[in-house]
């Protein structure tokens, strides 16, 4: 009896393993078959595809041999200028993911770079966003300003020509009182 629980063990610990090499096996066959789409799409400049295909690989498929490269060419394609779903702040997230992973001395330098400069294009980013949003506050100030300017100098003119009206009023009270002085003056 002990002898065939012995054995049952060994059996299901042997399927385990052969499930977990089958299981290895079919995840490196899917990752294989998405990074060969995503090549494919990224030769016929389809990136916004191959970005997803490689992206694919990167989350599902970690313990294949497929990861670093579809974790370096998702970064490289959200840099990609020519990518219409371009995103540096993506390109970032995987580059420093890919840095994560101890590339060779020369993928690392090169993820280093790409690094370095995503950081300092987000931090230019952010400067013209700021710059943009203090300009674009100023050239609201200047337009209220512009119309309140515009209110006063027509306030202004309208006051004038009251002031005019009031001196020429003024003038014709002053020669009906000089009349009426001249006349008092004569009797």
């Amino acid at each position: 009896m002990r002898k065939g629980v012995v054995y049952v063990a060994t059996l299901i610990a042997f399927l385990n393993g052969c499930k977990g090499t089958l299981g290895e096996s079919d995840s490196e066959s899917r990752a294989e078959y998405h990074m060969m789409l995503a090549d494919s799409l990224e030769t016929k400049r389809a990136l916004r595809e191959a970005v997803l295909e490689y992206k694919l690989v990167a989350e599902l498929y970690p313990h294949t041999s497929y990861f670093p490269i579809a974790i370096r060419n998702t970064a490289l394609l959200y840099s990609n200028p020519l990518n219409p779903a371009v995103d540096d702040s993506a390109a970032l997230h995987w580059f420093e993911k890919y840095l994560d992973l101890a590339p060779s001395k020369e993928e690392r330098t090169k993820a280093e770079i790409y690094v370095t400069m995503l950081r300092r294009i987000t931090a230019l980013q952010r400067e013209i966003s700021r710059r943009t949003g203090i300009a674009d506050s100023l050239i609201v100030a200047a337009r209220r300003l512009g119309i309140d300017l515009a209110a006063r100098n027509r306030r202004i003119l309208e006051l004038e020509a009251d002031l005019v009206k009031s001196n020429e009023e003024l003038q014709k009270l002053r020669e009906v009182d000089i009349r009426i002085n001249q006349r008092k003056a004569k009797k």
